[in-house]
């Protein structure tokens, strides 16, 4: 039996044309799995060519956010903010991804202290594995953040 979640934007803080995938399909307190479907309208689609495939580090980013979103949801918090650190072997196959995919998106837990926490993630189209990558994060413990400016 699947999963119901909720929409996508109940789970990270993104909004708007900064909002990029477009659903969590999978959740455990381990892995997350969102998709994306490219179309014409997508944030950074290039007419002719399609989603540039650096842009799958966001994919990635996000998903973890929803990963993250999903579990304080669990607890009955909300979205919390948080960084994305890095990257360390970002690989893809291809240079584009292209209008009308379908991109699954799944990141693997394999670290997570302190508020510090890496996974590994994969990209793919159909069967095919077109990105692979290990992203580092960092959420404060209390999951605030405090803009300039802003009070405390």
């Amino acid at each position: 039996m699947q999963q119901a979640f909720p929409h996508i934007g109940e789970l990270v803080r993104h909004s708007g044309t900064m909002l990029l995938i477009d659903r969590l399909v999978e959740a455990s307190q381990t892995h997350a799995v969102s998709e994306v479907t490219i179309s014409e309208h997508a944030t950074f689609f290039r007419p002719g060519a399609g989603v540039p495939a650096y842009v799958g580090l966001e994919y990635l980013a996000q998903t973890i956010a929803a990963y993250d979103g999903e579990l304080r949801r669990g607890s009955g918090e909300p979205p919390a903010i948080g960084f994305l650190l890095g990257t360390r072997r970002y690989k893809s196959t291809r240079h584009y991804f292209a209008d009308g995919e379908t991109l699954r998106v799944r990141v693997d837990l394999t670290f997570n202290e302190n508020g510090m926490a890496a996974f590994d993630g994969v990209i793919r189209i159909g069967g095919e594995e077109c990105v692979t990558a290990t992203i580092n994060v960092y959420r404060p413990e209390d999951g605030s953040f405090d803009m300039p400016g802003e009070a405390t």
